[in-house]
C-alpha cells in the first residue's frame, strides 16, 4: 500500500513489549496467580504435562524478564523478584520431589483420552497405570473442558483404584474400544451422578 511502511522487526517487536514496565508487573502478578490457580483448585490447562511445561516456560520467562530491567522504585522490584523466585523453587521443587518420587515414575505411562463428546459436553479422561502397590489398575480421573474455550480443564471425577485396565486393548483375546469405556464410564459415573 502506497504510504504504508510497515515491517515486521521482532526485535523492535520483543524490546517494546519486554522493556515496558508493567510487563514485568503483569507477569508478575499473573505467575503466582496461576500457580495458586493449578496447585490449590481442580482448574488447570487442558492434559497432564501442559501445565508442568507451561509452569517451567513461565518461571524461566519472569526470572529472565524481572532481572533484565528494573522498575523505577526499588522496593517495587525487590517484592516482584522475591515473588518470582519463591514461585520458580515451588514449580522446580515440585517438579524434583515428582521425578525423585520411585512411584511417580508411573506418570511417563499415563494414557489420554482427550476430548471424548458425551451428550454435548466435552470430557477428557487420564489412565495412570500404578501396579499392585495401590490396588486396581490404577488412577483414573475425568476432566470436563468448556465447549468453546477448551484451554483450561476441571476435574470432575477421580477413582484411585479403577478396576479397568485402559492400557489394554484386548480382554481375553477380544479387541476393545478403551474410548467408548471412557464414555460409557462418564456416562454412568458422572453425568448420571451430577
Amino acid at each position: 500500500m502506497p504510504g504504508c511502511n510497515f515491517t515486521w522487526n521482532a526485535e523492535r517487536f520483543l524490546s517494546f513489549y519486554y522493556m515496558k514496565p508493567w510487563t514485568q508487573i503483569l507477569f508478575s502478578i499473573f505467575f503466582p496467580v496461576y500457580l495458586a490457580t493449578v496447585l490449590l483448585t481442580n482448574t488447570s490447562l487442558t492434559g497432564f504435562w501442559t501445565d508442568v511445561i507451561f509452569s517451567i516456560l513461565l518461571s524461566v520467562f519472569t526470572l529472565g524478564l524481572n532481572f533484565r530491567m528494573s522498575i523505577d522504585k526499588l522496593w517495587l522490584t525487590m517484592v516482584l523478584r522475591t515473588s518470582n523466585i519463591l514461585c520458580s523453587l515451588i514449580v522446580f521443587g515440585l517438579l524434583g520431589l515428582h521425578l525423585v518420587n520411585p512411584f511417580a515414575w508411573d506418570t511417563f505411562k499415563l494414557r489420554s483420552f482427550y476430548f471424548q463428546p458425551v451428550d454435548s459436553r466435552l470430557f477428557n479422561a487420564y489412565f495412570k497405570p500404578v501396579g499392585a502397590y495401590a490396588g486396581g489398575y490404577g488412577n483414573f480421573w475425568v476432566t470436563e473442558t468448556p465447549k468453546y474455550f477448551p484451554l483450561i480443564e476441571w476435574r470432575v471425577y477421580w477413582d484411585r483404584t479403577v478396576d479397568h485396565d485402559f492400557k489394554d486393548d484386548t480382554f481375553e483375546g477380544e479387541p476393545i474400544d478403551n474410548y467408548e469405556v471412557v464414555r460409557n464410564f462418564i456416562k454412568e459415573e458422572v453425568i448420571a451422578k451430577q
